[in-house]
């Protein structure tokens, strides 16, 4: 990446949760995606690398933890970005499958992933790098039992018509890792490649669309926690919890 360019990746250790820092000091502004509620890490950094944060994503409506998207908007004036699906009761700004971002130096263009909720998205960065939220993590796919969850064929057409056309050295960040309930076998390791995931990734190594929509529909696994006030609170239907 050009040296003008700056990506980092904050990990919450209470949710083994993910955000994202996408920026160009070329133009002094940066995307964040899937902000957790502790938005002070976020503007303390954007100030101190002299960053305006011009956007804010969440790749989808998150059922683990409170999303921060809202509550840094406020703070850094700058809209909310969500897939134009998305049912929440909140203004944010509707983007379309394949749509495409210019971040200075910075090329971001927007997969829609849908499967772990339907309006998930993955955010592809200069074609080198993918946000893929709760579709793809190290080693796991996304689960597909939590309120407002999508469908198995659509996240089997996500990972293999989406995320699995992308070439082996695209880096792949994802929105948690190991200790989350978001899916049943996520590694410890918060970031990957798709060749690696297209290897090893067992969700990923089975032998038919029918084999896959079996496995990621048995064994269950733990619920997160009052997931279901946590996902109406992040959809805008009752009063956001802490």
């Amino acid at each position: 990446m050009e040296s003008s360019t700056i990506f980092r990746q904050f990990l919450n250790e209470d949710y083994s949760c993910a955000s994202y820092l996408v920026g160009c000091q070329s133009i002094g502004e940066c995307a964040i995606v899937d902000p957790q509620l502790n938005t002070k890490v976020y503007l303390d950094l954007a100030k101190r690398l002299n960053l305006k944060i011009t956007f804010v994503f969440d790749t989808h409506i998150h059922a683990d933890h409170i999303s921060g998207a809202r509550k840094l908007s406020r703070e850094a004036n700058a809209p909310v970005f969500l897939h134009e699906s998305a049912r929440v009761n909140f203004s944010f700004q509707g983007v379309k499958d394949e749509e495409k971002f210019r971040l200075g130096n910075r090329r971001l263009k927007v997969l829609h992933t849908p499967g772990h909720t339907p309006e998930s998205i993955s955010l592809l960065i200069d074609g080198r790098v993918v946000l893929t939220g709760d579709c793809l993590f190290a080693g796991d796919v996304g689960r597909l039992d939590l309120l407002g969850a999508g469908t198995s064929e659509e996240l089997y057409s996500s990972l293999h018509d989406k995320l699995l056309k992308l070439d082996d050295l695209v880096e792949v960040y994802p929105a948690h890792y190991g200790g989350s309930l978001c899916g049943r076998g996520i590694e410890q390791k918060p970031s990957s490649t798709i060749g690696y995931e297209r290897r090893y990734n067992s969700a990923l190594n089975l032998r038919s669309r029918e084999e896959f929509l079996t496995f990621v529909t048995q064994h269950p696994i733990e619920a997160p926690p009052n997931y279901e006030k946590i996902k109406l609170a992040n959809s805008g239907r009752i009063e956001q919890i802490a």
